[in-house]
């Protein structure tokens, strides 16, 4: 079968959200997005991001899906990320490229000036795909995984104890909300901080602190009891946040910062062994983490530690014309 008079994109409407989460968890089993997650990034993005879905449906089951939207941490009113969804038994038959040529015409009015994309080097008709349309691959995203039943804690309570032997206090998110009142809008305050550091296709920019909020404390997959913090006094200097997985006895890894005068010091790896220690004890089996392929003093915490590289996530870009 072929895109003929028969295919149309329509409108993505509130009825959409089973049928869309099944196309995405068929073609990304390893990555599953549950319905309260969907809908929860839908009701907190902000407005500013003109985000729009588009699906296609026969027999009441969504095989097709097109959206152009934007990164929360790097919204530019000219950059767009596009997302392309198609069904395994409808790939390679034009559905595809109708879905981008949709997009591009819908995007004209934004005068886009960049287009980007994330492929898992794995689906080679993904990378194909968009490697005939011009898009170059510019960043490498490597995630790997650690198998939580052979991990000693032991082994690394050295690396712990050299962090709080300097004075500096290791504590649960929870734990620092307890003791004062803006413990929240301290770790935003970190994160703006600590994630322009972070290696990207764009400058990030942390959303304002009543985006955050709605956006990240308020997920379905956020836990306090897993945002670990090392703080000099009342004062945050570095962060490992851990965040409930789709999979069962998994857990993911977050953002891990440290604040600039803070660094060389031992403190992201002691927060990332609080977070192994943690997981273990609640059972978790797995813990996943992903990092860009330039960020080897992140990378380098990993392998000593013992994860084992996955298939990575490629981004790919197009630059249409000059900013």
């Amino acid at each position: 079968m072929t895109p003929g008079n028969k295919f149309s994109l329509r409108p993505f409407n509130e009825n959409d959200y089973e049928g869309f989460a099944a196309l995405q968890n068929l073609l990304y089993p390893d990555h599953p997005k549950s319905l309260e997650t969907l809908r929860h990034d839908d009701k907190t993005r902000e407005k500013k991001i003109p985000h729009k879905n588009w699906v296609w449906e026969r027999n009441k089951k969504i095989l097709v899906s097109a959206i152009h939207t934007q990164f929360t941490e790097s919204i530019h009113p000219q950059k767009f990320v596009i997302e392309i969804y198609v069904h395994p038994e409808f790939q390679g038959q034009g559905f595809g490229a109708a879905c981008y040529k949709h997009l591009l015409h819908e995007l004209k009015q934004f005068d886009p000036v960049k287009l980007t994309c994330i492929v898992y080097e794995t689906h080679e008709r993904g990378i194909r795909f968009f490697q005939e349309r011009g898009f170059v691959q510019t960043m490498k995203e490597k995630e790997s995984s650690l198998d939580l039943t052979g991990y000693d804690p032991e082994q690394y309570q050295d690396e712990i104890d050299r962090v709080l032997a300097q004075n500096l206090r290791i504590m649960t998110l929870t734990e620092f909300r307890q003791e004062n009142a803006d413990a929240d809008y301290k770790v935003w305050e970190l994160e703006r901080e600590v994630c322009p550091d972070m290696p990207w296709t764009d400058p990030i920019s942390i959303p304002e602190f009543d985006i955050y909020k709605k956006h990240a404390l308020a997920h379905p997959k956020f836990n306090p009891d897993s945002w670990f913090l090392v703080l000099d006094g009342n004062h945050i200097t570095g962060l490992n946040n851990l965040w409930k997985s789709e999979i069962e006895k998994g857990i993911n890894t977050g953002l891990t910062g440290v604040r600039r005068k803070y660094r060389r010091k031992g403190i992201a790896t002691a927060l990332k062994h609080t977070g192994l220690i943690w997981a273990k004890n609640q059972g978790y089996e797995w813990i996943r983490t992903d990092n860009v392929d330039t960020n080897t003093g992140m990378l380098s915490i990993n392998i000593r530690v013992g994860f084992k590289f996955m298939p990575a996530c490629l981004v790919f870009e197009k630059f249409i014309k000059e900013e």
